[in-house]
């Protein structure tokens, strides 16, 4: 197995598992509330950039209808780059609120590159597997 592969595959267990824990729609509270993920497989887009079809990990959408609600990007120490600002976060975040998943620990990074290209977003949280507790998630 490569590095790839498994950094992948945490990638798509760990948005899996924010979804679960932090946008459990529909819920009693919001009942018209859907939670929809793009991982490993696009399902639902939120616009379009440069011709391509915007798709991020996690999508909140209000049914009747598909009104965008809130989304959610996951990412990984090494997905944390000037490509992954301008190419990711800055389109998404001008089609609605934008919440940022970093791993513990890179938050500032994380704030320069925001700043850097003038990029807004909801908020910033933090994500951590501990070993007997699980997934931790944390607003940074």
């Amino acid at each position: 197995m490569t590095v790839k592969y498994l950094r992948d595959q945490r990638h798509t267990g760990t948005v899996a598992e924010i979804a679960k824990l932090k946008f459990p729609f529909p819920s009693d509270e919001h009942p018209d509330y859907e939670t929809l993920i793009n991982e490993p497989k696009p399902v639902i887009s939120v616009g379009e950039h440069n011709g391509k079809d915007l798709f991020p990990d996690i999508v909140v959408v209000r049914r009747p209808g598909q009104w965008l609600t809130m989304m959610a990007e996951v990412e990984t120490a090494d997905s944390i780059t000037d490509e992954t600002a301008v190419e990711q976060w800055l389109p998404f975040s001008k089609c609605g609120d934008l919440l940022l998943y970093v791993p513990f620990g890179c938050v500032p990074e994380t704030k320069k590159l925001l700043k850097k290209h003038r990029i807004k977003v909801k908020g910033i949280r933090t994500w951590r597997f501990r070993p007997v507790w699980g997934l931790d998630v944390a607003e940074a």
